[in-house]
């Protein structure tokens, strides 16, 4: 796979013979796991350690476009991402107010950089097997020093249908001294994706 060489070359990992196959799917999920998969429906739970949870659906079309309904904590804004410009709605999607423009292929080539940077120093692997909802799951974990949350350590670990190639499930812990999070996502295809258009 041109990406595993990519990724393998980034990584330092000498030659072939000398890679840890465990190693290199992790940085291939860190990397590209939600890549090119078309749209989904994302059901994510994040818990501020000691503090509040949220629970949010992310209706994705997969190339960057996506809207965010807030389900918990009630009366929360939701925001939608389309076509480089964001918007926030106060009323569940009825309306949409413009907030901002941004170059989104250009955050998404900038996290991506990051991600294989982070890669690099990945610590703690587990390539295992594991079933989940009746289904015989790739289950793949490890930690990582962030370079994008400055003094954060990441557990990540991400469940994989084989028979899809598709990130089913993932979750994340992220640490630092004086702050923790808690991440959940639970995906599923959503073919049916209809977003807004306010423009």
């Amino acid at each position: 796979m041109k990406l595993a060489a990519l990724l393998c070359t980034l990584l330092s990992c000498g030659t072939i013979a000398n890679a840890d196959p465990c190693q290199d799917r992790f940085a291939e999920l860190l990397v590209s796991g939600f890549e090119d998969k078309g749209p989904t429906l994302i059901h994510i739970t994040q818990e501020i350690v000691g503090g509040q949870t949220s629970v949010t659906w992310h209706h994705s079309d997969g190339n960057g476009n996506g809207m965010s309904e807030v389900i918990e904590p009630d009366g929360s804004p939701w925001s939608l991402f389309l076509n480089g410009k964001m918007y926030t709605s106060a009323d569940k999607g009825k309306n949409w107010t413009f907030m901002s423009a941004f170059d989104g292929a250009a955050a998404r080539a900038k996290n991506k950089a990051a991600m294989i940077k982070d890669a690099a120093t990945v610590r703690d692997l587990s390539c295992t097997q594991a079933d989940l909802n009746g289904a015989v799951h790739e289950v793949v974990e490890g930690t990582y020093t962030s370079s994008v949350i400055a003094g954060a350590e990441i557990f990540e670990k991400t469940w994989v249908n084989p028979k899809t190639g598709a990130i089913t499930q993932s979750y994340r812990h992220v640490m630092m001294d004086s702050y923790q999070t808690k991440t959940t996502q639970v995906i599923e295809p959503h073919p049916e994706l209809n977003l807004p258009n306010p423009e």
